[in-house]
């Protein structure tokens, strides 16, 4: 399986990598929304990892609602990560259709475990 990590933070990334790597995943990073959208035009990655610190153009929600407006992305699971979760935060990612919100900081393993599970109940859903 394919993801598509965008965050602006180097440590952040590999560890992000590390662990979807240890699960099998094939990830590729990136650092800003430009980028991600680059990446995204030819490829249509099962897993994409979106970090409230990204550089760019866009801010990160507004980077979800971009990608959930392409029909062949409208499905791939976004899994947004954020240093601290609030009520208006939580409502703001659901109207941008992020499928999870991980608050930081997080471990390698306990990423991979929740990156799996939120494909997992996302393909329940379809």
């Amino acid at each position: 399986m394919n993801a598509l990590v965008v965050s602006a933070k180097g440590t952040f990334r590999a560890l992000l990598e590390i662990s979807l790597e240890a699960e099998g995943f094939r990830p590729t990073s990136v650092a800003d929304s430009k980028e991600a959208l680059l990446y995204l035009r030819e490829h249509t990655p099962d897993l994409i990892v979106i970090d409230e610190e990204i550089k760019g153009d866009l801010a990160p929600l507004d980077l979800v609602w971009r990608i959930k407006r392409v029909k062949r992305l409208k499905d791939v699971p976004v899994i947004f990560t954020v240093a601290k979760k609030n009520e208006r935060l939580e409502i703001a990612a659901r109207m941008a259709k992020v499928d999870a919100v991980l608050e930081k900081p997080i471990s390698g393993r306990d990423f991979a475990r929740f990156a799996q599970r939120t494909i997992e109940l996302h393909d329940k859903h379809e």
